[in-house]
């Protein structure tokens, strides 16, 4: 197969992730209210892709040991909070920022990863070094940059950025546990994401329902499409990453998609939301590019 095919993919996978964000932050715009609900939403909407693909494709593959629901139940809180406070990141501040930011996420694994005896390679220790460059220089000063960064939107990137990663901790840590008892790697990675997506739901609404009875029905009258779409643009972004995993091995597909991500996001940020930056803060997101292609080569 032609090498162009799996990276047209590739760049489809990240149209579609990237869209996720585009309809959270629009809803936001035009609506604003309700985001414990609407959050609900878009993690049952995900879940169903999971669900698809092992309970009705191949219904005797679903299965998970119990020892399990432990790390289900602590992803399933984690994803909750990352949703709600990503659906506020994407309401208080720039896009690609945002974007750029939850990307970061990969750092908190790797310092999971260094914990448990994992090593980094010397492109990783320069990603690094990259990623707080990044961050140094998107924040912007006072002379004038047009992208500004207010209290809101940090505390719910930091937020963001924290739980996120707690999730991928909780994600690789089972498959490192499970490994040791199967011998296979990520062997119940299917059946994880749909009880976390789940629960998160689950926990979602509930708190929806009490914090915001009042405007329950205007959010589902308005928000349901809005969020459907994201979490089925989550849902389509990850079915075609799974195919395209059997086409070229991970050492390709996930600086290109790293890369191509980023890339995606800036070119909305830049024609959808005209967000205007300074030259440092131009130089901030490339670096911050760069830098999570760097953790995947």
């Amino acid at each position: 197969m032609p090498l162009i095919i799996p990276v047209l993919l590739i760049v489809l996978s990240r149209c579609f992730n990237q869209s996720e964000g585009v309809l959270i932050k629009k809803y936001n715009q035009k609506h604003g209210k309700g985001n414990f609900i609407f959050a609900s939403i878009i993690s049952l909407s995900a879940m169903l892709f999971f669900l698809v693909k092992d309970v009705i494709i191949d219904p005797i593959g679903f299965y998970f040991p119990i020892e399990m629901l432990p790390y289900a139940i602590g992803a399933g809180v984690s994803y909750a909070l990352a949703y709600f406070t990503t659906c506020l990141a994407f309401k208080y501040g720039s896009f690609v920022l945002t974007a750029l930011i939850i990307s970061y996420t990969i750092l908190v694994t790797i310092i999971h990863g260094l914990i448990v005896g994992e090593s980094i390679s010397i492109l990783g220790w320069i990603g690094i070094f990259f990623i707080l460059c990044s961050l140094y220089l998107v924040k912007g000063n006072k002379n004038g940059d047009t992208i500004k960064i207010n209290k809101k939107w940090v505390i719910c990137v930091v937020i963001t950025f924290i739980t996120n990663g707690l999730f991928g901790i909780l994600l690789r840590q089972q498959q490192l546990d499970f490994q040791l008892t199967t011998g296979t790697k990520g062997i119940y990675d299917n059946e994880f994401m749909v009880l976390s997506l789940a629960l998160s739901a689950i926990i979602l609404f509930i708190i929806g329902i009490v914090k915001e009875k009042s405007e329950a029905k205007y959010i589902f009258k308005h928000g349901t499409l809005y969020a459907m779409g994201a979490g089925f643009a989550n849902g389509i972004c990850n079915l075609i990453n799974l195919y395209v995993y059997t086409l070229v091995p991970m050492t390709f597909f996930a600086p290109v998609s790293s890369g191509t991500g980023i890339l995606v996001a800036f070119i909305i940020s830049k024609f959808l939301y005209k967000e205007k930056f300074s030259k440092l803060q131009y130089l901030g997101v490339l670096l911050g590019a760069i830098a999570l292609v760097m953790f995947n080569l």
